[in-house]
């Protein structure tokens, strides 16, 4: 979404770190997929020294430890990690749906603990996210001992996931939930959310297999007025939600204020 170049995709997240910093945001975390997509390292350091010189937020790369450049990419960020306070790290094991055969095929238990083992070495209590879908009993564990914050995805019945993560865990639990905040749903933002929904689990299976159109994505995303937004960021924050990582289903500087001012009217009602 960033851009289709290294100098786009550097200068186009300066401009949001700029508009995040404006409004008030704690933390952008940048999300992987595909290696091709990702931002260079350097060019995430340079994010990074841009919001500490403007007083904005934490900025948090992902890694994904069954990628095949897991182990190029981890020390690199924690060298970078070692002179940027103004950093965070979010440790995945990979969506096999960007991973290739043999990627997806690695068991990511043991590399999950060592990354997280070496990153919390260097972060030194800051803020260390553990993606926790498919890997829930392992990630539980790793918190619990490393006092990382689980990371989940909001998805069907996540609000009693949330509360077994803050009962195991010293660190408040981080959402990650897909919004569109206004009046009706533009056709691009519904498909992106048809498209998250479609790769959550629990909702499948809750559908009982079926395929989730516009109607079902409603309940795995964050969707209406910002006083309706407002209602469901209350409810997560109820359950234990810490942290809420907002994806943009429409990448738009009101979009992102929308989601602001609703998670600060949620975050009091809830």
């Amino acid at each position: 979404m960033l851009g289709p170049s290294r100098e786009a995709k550097r200068k186009e997240l300066i401009r949001i770190v700029e508009s995040a910093s404006s409004i008030g945001f704690d933390v952008i975390v940048l999300d992987s997929e595909r290696a091709v997509d990702d931002l260079h390292p350097i060019d995430v350091e340079a994010a990074a020294k841009f919001s500490e010189d403007v007083g904005g937020p934490v900025i948090v790369p992902t890694v994904p430890v069954r990628r095949g450049d897991f182990g190029s990419l981890l020390p690199q960020f924690l060298e970078i990690l070692s002179r940027r306070e103004s950093m965070g790290l979010c440790i995945v094991a990979g969506n096999p749906a960007y991973l290739s055969a043999e990627e997806a095929s690695v068991r990511p238990g043991r590399l999950l603990w060592s990354a997280c083992r070496a990153a919390g070495e260097v972060l030194n209590g800051r803020l260390m996210l553990l993606g926790t879908e498919n890997v829930e009993n392992v990630s539980r564990r790793i918190c619990t001992s490393l006092g990382c914050t689980a990371f989940l995805l909001l998805d069907e019945g996540v609000e009693g996931e949330v509360r077994r993560f803050a009962g195991s865990s010293p660190r408040r639990v981080a959402v990650y939930a897909p919004f569109y905040i206004g009046d009706g749903i533009p056709e691009g933002a519904g498909r992106v959310l048809v498209s998250y929904a479609r790769r959550r689990k629990r909702l499948v299976e809750a559908l009982g297999g079926g395929s989730p159109g516009l109607r079902e994505a409603l309940r795995v995303s964050i969707v209406g007025g910002v006083g309706e937004a407002a209602e469901r960021v209350a409810g997560l924050a109820s359950s234990g939600v810490g942290l809420l990582v907002g994806f943009p289903a429409e990448l738009s500087l009101e979009q992102v204020g929308r989601l602001a001012l609703a998670a600060r009217m949620g975050r009091r009602k809830g």
